[in-house]
């Protein structure tokens, strides 16, 4: 068999077949995946793991986004990752067997193949080559946790120069003032996703702009001074 199997809906088996986790797996070992997921509908705002339950099962994004988050004793949220299409959401927490460590909840109306537990543990067994994949997405996930654990050390504008700094070096265009970049998400997430609220984002933005660091159109960024922007949120610099 190969190719997506009559009895298997398209989206779901686009989802699947393209999640990082198994690409290495055969067609057959996705079709019993997508036989056994469970497709839920869901509205934004709906949570899919929340913190401290038993991590039971997990799911893949076929649709839509979400946001997965720490709530600290103050009432704000640490975003550690939005993710979309054809990512996986819990999947180390039930492949680990223990509780959630934080909240999943969609962060747009998402459609969520959900999976339990023993089936990724059974693909691991059929396809052992499969474990090369979640062993990497394993040590990729360390890396950007830790980057954002070290990102919530700093303050406010140093987290949002970090953050810049690094979407710069993934989209930014040179223009005839700087490097523009468009900021990847509403300001209300960014703000999420640095752990602070708008109001003390807007501030940090002044902050940068009066330092000439930076220009703000709407969603659109002009870096007037990349190396300014890579010491205060990489701690990288150059010798004169």
């Amino acid at each position: 068999m190969a190719g997506r199997p009559a009895d298997i809906r398209s989206d779901l088996w686009t989802a699947l077949r393209e999640c990082r986790l198994w690409r290495a797996a055969h067609d057959e070992a996705v079709a019993a995946l997508a036989r056994r997921a469970s497709v839920r509908d869901e509205p934004r705002g709906s949570v899919l793991a929340p913190e401290g339950e038993p991590a039971t099962g997990f799911g893949v994004v076929i649709t839509g986004k979400v946001r997965v988050y720490y709530l600290g004793a103050d009432g704000k949220r640490f975003v550690f990752e939005t993710v979309g299409t054809a990512e996986p959401v819990a999947a180390v927490a039930a492949l680990a067997g223990g509780r959630y460590p934080a909240t999943a909840e969609t962060a747009t109306p998402a459609t969520i193949a959900w999976l339990p537990r023993e089936a990724l543990l059974d693909l691991i067994a059929a396809e052992p080559d499969v474990a090369k994949g979640v062993i990497a997405d394993l040590a990729n996930r360390v890396v950007n946790f830790t980057n954002v654990v070290q990102s919530f050390t700093l303050d406010v504008p140093s987290r949002l120069a970090r953050y810049l700094f690094q979407r710069a070096l993934a989209v930014g265009k040179p223009s005839s003032r700087g490097l523009e970049l468009d900021l990847g998400m509403p300001k209300s997430e960014l703000a999420a996703a640095l752990g602070t609220v708008p109001e003390t984002l807007s501030r940090a933005f002044a902050r940068l702009r009066d330092d000439g660091v930076l220009e703000v159109h709407g969603k659109t960024v002009t870096v007037l001074d990349v190396r300014s922007l890579a010491e205060l949120g990489s701690g990288y610099s150059e010798s004169p």
